[in-house]
C-alpha cells in the first residue's frame, strides 16, 4: 500500500473535508488527536508523573490543552505554559482551553517552568503546528530554546510536527524543537521525512483520526514514502531453469587514477545484489586490485574511448561515474557511453563525476533517454547553477528542477533522499524514510549507483529499480548502524543488502 505524504495545505483540505463530508465536528477531531497523542506519550514513557504542555494560540494549542486535561484526569500533575494570552484562543481550541481550566490544570510561567524539577516528566510541544509561515517570532523562539535546554534529561513529544519546522520543506524556520517522538495525524507531513525535519521529529507515529479512504482520495498529492517491498517480489521470484543471461549484464565505468575503490564498490554492489554478469571498465592499474577484491567481476583495463566500445555493445545497463574523475580519459568514457546509449536506447545510471562532467560539458549526442541521475546536494547545485544552501532550502523544489533539466529519474541524496520522476505528465516524488548519519562517508553513493544498475539489469523499470534501491540501501545501512553505530562502511551495507534480499 502506498503511504502518501502531504503538504500543510493538503492536510488542511483533508481536515476540512472530514468536517464537511464525513460530518466529524472540529472539536471531535481535536479530541481524537489529543487522545492519540496522549496514548503515544503513555506508550513511550509509561512512568510519567508530570506533563508540561507548551501551547500557542491555534488548533495545535487546542490539542495541547486537551492532552493536559487527559493527564490531569488520570492523576498526573499537568502544567500549561502559554505563549499567547488566553483572550486570543478561539473556536475548538477555546473549548479545549475551558475543559483544561475546569479540570484545574495549572497555568505556570516560563520562569516557574525553568525552576521545576523535571523528574519523571514529559514536555509536550503544542506551540506552532503546521501553519507557521516565515521565521519563528522572538517570543516563541525563547520558549523553544528553554524547552530544548531540558531535552538532555526530559523527553519531548511534539504534536503534529516539531514547532519551528516547515511541514512542506523540512527546514528549520529559525529555532525549532528537537523532539524525541512526533505524534502526527490526518496526513503524514512530508517535512517530517527530509532535511532537518527528519532529525527534529525523532520517531514519527501516525493516526488518520478516522478519515475515510474516500475522503483521502479526494486530495491528490505527488509525494509518497518509498517502500522496497513493492518491487522486491519481482527480483525474488526466479524460475528454476533460469541462467545468468536472464538477469542482465551491468557495466560499471569508472576508477580513474587514484579513484579505483569507488568503481570497485559499485561493481561489488551489482554482483552481490543478483546481477547475472558484471563488468568493470577501469584504468589498467586497478585491474589486479578489483579482481583480488571480487573475483566474480570481469575486469578490463581501459585507456581510451575506443577500448570501451565492445563492452558497451554487450551490456544491459551502464553505471558511469564512480571514481570517474574529470580528466580527458573521463570525458572520453562519458562521450562514448552517451553515444552508445543513443544508438541502442541503453539505460544509464549517472553518478558522481559523471554528473560533474555533465554540468560543465556539452554533449552533441544529448542526454540518454533512459537515465537515472544520483546527485548529492553539491552536484545538484552545479547542475542547476545554484548554491548548495539554495538546494537544501527546498529539496522538493530542487529535485523537481533536476528532473525537468535532465529529463531523467533523479535521486537527490541526503537526509531523507528524494526520488523524482514523471508520472502521467506530472512530477512524482518518493521520500526515503530510512537512513542514518553513519552513511555520511565516501563510497556510500557508489554502492547505491551499483545497486540501481543491478535492479535495472534484473528487469525492474527505471523508477522501480531506483525507488527499491534507495530504500533498500538506506535500510541496509540502518541495520548496520544497530551493530556498528556510526562506524558502518559501504562494505557493511553491501553485506546487509544481501541479507535483505535473502
Amino acid at each position: 500500500m502506498t503511504i502518501n505524504l502531504y503538504t500543510s495545505q493538503e492536510t488542511k483540505k483533508l481536515d476540512s473535508l472530514a468536517i464537511r463530508k464525513q460530518k466529524i465536528p472540529a472539536f471531535t477531531l481535536m479530541q481524537r488527536a489529543s487522545e492519540f497523542s496522549f496514548n503515544v506519550l503513555l506508550n513511550n514513557w509509561p512512568n510519567t508523573k508530570k506533563v508540561f504542555v507548551f501551547c500557542g494560540s491555534g488548533n495545535n494549542a487546542g490539542d495541547g490543552y486537551l492532552i493536559a486535561h487527559l493527564a490531569k484526569e488520570i492523576g498526573m500533575e499537568a502544567f500549561i505554559i502559554q505563549a499567547s494570552p488566553s483572550s486570543k484562543i478561539s473556536g475548538a481550541s477555546r473549548k479545549a482551553f475551558e475543559l483544561a481550566t475546569a479540570s484545574k490544570v495549572k497555568k505556570i510561567s516560563i520562569k516557574s517552568f525553568k525552576n521545576k524539577s523535571m523528574r519523571d516528566s514529559v514536555i509536550v510541544d503544542a506551540l506552532l503546528g503546521t501553519g507557521i509561515k516565515g521565521t519563528v517570532r522572538s517570543g516563541i523562539s525563547k520558549l523553544i530554546v528553554e524547552i530544548n535546554k531540558k531535552s538532555k534529561n526530559t523527553p519531548i513529544l511534539s504534536v503534529d510536527i516539531p514547532s519551528g519546522i516547515c511541514s512542506n520543506r523540512g527546514i528549520g524556520l529559525g529555532e525549532h524543537i528537537q523532539a524525541d517522538v512526533t505524534a502526527t495525524f490526518i496526513g503524514r507531513k512530508r517535512g517530517c521525512f527530509t532535511s532537518i525535519g527528519r532529525t527534529a521529529c525523532g520517531n514519527v507515529v501516525f493516526d488518520d483520526l478516522g478519515i475515510s479512504s474516500s475522503t483521502k482520495n479526494q486530495i491528490k498529492t505527488n509525494c509518497h514514502l518509498l517502500d522496497m517491498e513493492k518491487s522486491l517480489p519481482k527480483l525474488k521470484n526466479r524460475k528454476g531453469d533460469a541462467h545468468k543471461g536472464d538477469f542482465g549484464h551491468v557495466l560499471i565505468i569508472g576508477g580513474d587514477k587514484g579513484f579505483g575503490g569507488a568503481a570497485i564498490l559499485a561493481s561489488k554492489a551489482a554482483v552481490f545484489s543478483g546481477s547475472g554478469l558484471v563488468s568493470l571498465a577501469t584504468r589498467t592499474l586497478h585491474v589486479e586490485a578489483a579482481l583480488s577484491s571480487c573475483p566474480e567481476l570481469m575486469v578490463t583495463g581501459i585507456e581510451s574511448g575506443q577500448d570501451i566500445e565492445d563492452l558497451l555493445t554487450k551490456s544491459t545497463v551502464v553505471v558511469i561515474g564512480p571514481g570517474l574523475g574529470q580528466s580527458a580519459w573521463s570525458e572520453q568514457m562519458l562521450q562514448r557511453t552517451f553515444m552508445e546509449s543513443k544508438d541502442r536506447n541503453l539505460p544509464v545510471v549517472l553518478d558522481a563525476d559523471g554528473l560533474n562532467l555533465l554540468s560543465k560539458l556539452k554533449f552533441s549526442t544529448g542526454i540518454p533517454k533512459k537515465m537515472v541521475s544520483t546527485p548529492h546536494p553539491g552536484e545538484a547545485a552545479r547542475l542547476l547553477n545554484k548554491e548548495v544552501s539554495e538546494i537544501q532550502k527546498d529539496r522538493f523544489k530542487s529535485v523537481i528542477g533536476l528532473e525537468k533539466k535532465l529529463g531523467s529519474v533523479c535521486v537527490l541524496k541526503g537526509s531523507g533522499s528524494l526520488v523524482c520522476y514523471k508520472k502521467g505528465g506530472e512530477q512524482e516524488i518518493g521520500v526515503c524514510g530510512a537512513g542514518n548519519a553513519g552513511m555520511a562517508k565516501g563510497g556510500m553513493g557508489d554502492v547505491l549507483a551499483g545497486l540501481i544498475g543491478s535492479f535495472i539489469s534484473q528487469g525492474l523499470s527505471l523508477v522501480e529499480a531506483t525507488e527499491t534501491a534507495v530504500d533498500l540501501h538506506s535500510k541496509a545501512a540502518d541495520i548496520g548502524s544497530l551493530e556498528l553505530g556510526m562506524t558502518i562502511t559501504p562494505t557493511d551495507v553491501i553485506r546487509n543488502i544481501r541479507y535483505f534480499l535473502r
